[in-house]
């Protein structure tokens, strides 16, 4: 049983978590998918995706599924009636005729549901208002019998929706569903990032993947700093457009990209050990430490990223390392025969020198690594790189001491 339930939350978590990404992706798939350029989105705001194009409100509610076989929406689902609350609910803050409400779903809708009318704008919904009034009288009254007959009410996450509905006037139940379209079938969030290279038909086939694949990253920073309040709620195309072109830009240039400069590592994230026992060595301080960690993750993570785009690009990684070494060299040398004398506190102080200088002085000494490069972690983080592979230290001994410990 505990493992059972255990299953249980991990597949709910799982489903919430790739519930949110499906949201922002749609957002962006919408944003790139426009023709307009006066757009602008956001997410959870009235809705899931909120989008204003051309005088008007388009709100978006999206349901996932992680199933293999998404299930179909059909007028019984409670997915289609907590919409129909939200929907509801936001009517205050909205001019209806000047709102569209679409319901976007990875499964299908039969071939024989009312809700069929709701995939043709101009389609008519009388039958589907009917049939609606039907489902949520029908909730309602069973709702009733079985609190009479003092059994568990049914339909506990259909019932808010069927009374929201039911409270509307018939005229009303009408003009929702006029301004409402469903697109069932819609791709999934694993599908997503290939819909949105297709529309980059003006970019060279080869770097619509890669290209595709940056604005995604880009666009899961801008979504994260919209809700902690760190940007505006809402992303413009505008915004957009010219992120497109300035990663087409670099792809074209070869030039490569800062990718990790703004993120930050995972909290949870324990680099090798012989990166902190290089720096106890020389008896740095805590920040020592947390910075290093921070600039190792960094490019770690950005050499991995360049080997997995291109594979080539081990060459000129291994070519810089020389290059960071060399520089290294030159002052480790010089260190070893300046403190020969000095005791071991004199040595750890000679030592701390050169681990500050790879922090603070060495991304401006060794030259980049490509031309138009100008992110400091990547010097700062593949010190750390070879000081976990003692192909450089901070001591004038730290061979003799660490050595063994590889």
């Amino acid at each position: 049983m505990g493992h059972d339930h255990q299953t249980s939350e991990t597949h709910a978590a799982e489903g919430s978590a790739l519930g949110f990404w499906f949201q922002a992706y749609f957002a962006l798939l919408t944003l790139v998918s426009l023709d307009t350029d006066e757009a602008a989105i956001g997410i959870e705001q009235l809705d899931d995706v909120e989008l204003k194009a051309n005088g008007q409100t388009l709100l978006y509610q999206l349901k996932h599924s992680i199933s293999a076989s998404p299930p179909p929406v059909t007028i019984k689902s409670p997915s289609l009636w907590r919409t129909v609350k939200v929907w509801i609910d936001a009517l205050p803050c909205l001019t209806l005729a000047e709102t569209t409400l679409h319901l976007i779903a990875v499964g299908p809708i039969p071939s024989d549901s009312p809700l069929r009318a709701l995939t043709d704008p101009e389609a008519d919904r009388s039958d589907l208002v009917a049939a609606m009034t039907t489902e949520a009288e029908r909730v309602i009254e069973a709702r009733e019998a079985a609190a009479k007959a003092k059994r568990t009410l049914p339909f506990p996450d259909k019932v808010d929706g069927c009374r929201a509905f039911l409270a509307l006037s018939e005229p009303e139940r009408l003009n929702l569903l006029r301004r409402t379209v469903i697109r069932p079938d819609s791709p999934t969030v694993a599908e997503i990032e290939q819909k949105i290279a297709e529309h980059f038909q003006f970019v060279l086939p080869q770097h619509r993947p890669a290209v595709a694949k940056r604005l995604i990253e880009w666009w899961d920073r801008q979504i994260v700093y919209s809700l902690c309040g760190e940007r505006d709620r809402v992303i413009t195309r505008a915004e957009l457009q010219s992120q497109i072109m300035a990663v087409v830009a670099d792809l074209e240039q070869g030039k490569l990209v800062a990718e990790f400069e703004t993120v930050s590592h995972p909290e949870d994230y324990q680099p090798d050990g012989m990166l902190a026992r290089q720096i106890e060595l020389v008896k740095g301080k805590p920040y020592d430490l947390e910075r290093a960690i921070r600039e190792e993750w960094k490019a770690r993570e950005q050499r991995a990223r360049w080997l997995t785009d291109n594979p080539a690009m081990a060459t000129k990684i291994t070519a810089y390392d020389a290059v960071l070494r060399e520089h290294w060299s030159d002052r480790h040398a010089e260190m070893v025969d300046g403190c020969a004398s000095l005791d071991e506190e004199g040595k750890c102080e000679c030592g701390l020198k050169l681990l500050r200088w790879t922090h603070h002085d060495a991304p401006a000494t060794v030259r980049p690594i490509a031309e138009g490069w100008g992110a400091p972690y990547y010097v700062r983080g593949s010190y750390q790189v070879l000081a976990i592979n003692l192909k450089v230290g901070w001591h004038p001994e730290y061979e003799t001491l660490l050595g063994a410990e590889k």
